[in-house]
């Protein structure tokens, strides 16, 4: 079976404990390890939490009791207190399942497959969809909120793996809201997208679905006929127009 323990991928933060507040740092021995075997060897283990804060952007003390910035030897690496750590040593077990599980698909279906924490968080706390975050932001705090907090995101995670900041998020954001009857920040987001890419059909189509949402057939068919002004064969758009009784 395909090896993936606990010491190099997992889907969460700093789990193992290697020091008490006070003491050496690195420690000779491990202490308190409930997940990672307790003979790993002690550089390893620190390799490994290395990764962590890497997968998931954060630093130690996102699961260990200390401060940012305090030498390491006076962090609470044995203390249990937080939550974070405590969830880690649930999701860690949780890949060395999925990786079992892996290793039983039929020969070449999973053939080199491994999934750490990286597959899931790729640099963020909270591996979820961009779309899904722009639609909690435009539902709690309105359109600016939402468009605020793309641009947040944008400006801090492109170019990384974090996110996709394609087209096709905000459009998926955009249609998510507007079927909660949040227009206007469905528009809004519309709009945005807009800025990114102006010349695309496909983002017409969803203004103009997201109008019907709104019973508002005077803004879809100028919507799909935009659609089809950009692209003359969006068949999606031509169906539309016919769908409300306009011809393409």
């Amino acid at each position: 079976m395909r090896r993936i323990v606990a010491v190099m991928c997992v889907l969460a933060m700093p789990v193992v404990c290697t020091a008490q507040a006070g003491a050496k740092f690195p420690p000779d021995t491990l202490t308190n390890v409930k997940v990672i075997p307790h003979a790993t060897p002690v550089i390893n283990v620190i390799g490994t939490m290395r990764n962590f804060t890497s997968y998931l952007g954060v630093r130690c003390q996102y699961c260990h009791v200390g401060n940012e910035g305090q030498p390491l030897n006076q962090f609470d690496f044995v203390s249990d207190e937080k939550r974070t750590k405590v969830v880690a040593r649930e999701m860690m077990l949780m890949v060395q399942e999925i990786n079992r599980r892996l290793d039983t698909l039929p020969v070449g279906m999973g053939a080199k497959l491994q999934v750490t924490c990286n597959t899931c968080h790729r640099g963020t706390t909270r591996p979820v969809p961009l779309a899904t975050l722009i639609v909690d932001a435009g539902t709690a705090a309105g359109a600016d909120s939402a468009v605020r907090a793309y641009r947040g995101l944008r400006e801090r995670y492109y170019g990384r793996d974090a996110y996709d900041f394609g087209e096709g998020s905000l459009n998926t954001a955009a249609f998510r809201l507007g079927g909660a009857k949040k227009f206007d920040e469905a528009f809004a987001v519309l709009k945005l997208n807009e800025e990114l890419y102006p010349n695309s059909s496909g983002m017409s189509v969803f203004r103009g679905n997201i109008s019907l949402m709104k019973a508002d057939t005077v803004a879809a068919e100028a919507a799909f006929r935009e659609a089809v002004k950009r692209d003359p064969n969006n068949q999606e758009a031509k169906g539309r127009l016919q769908a409300i009784g306009k011809q393409p």
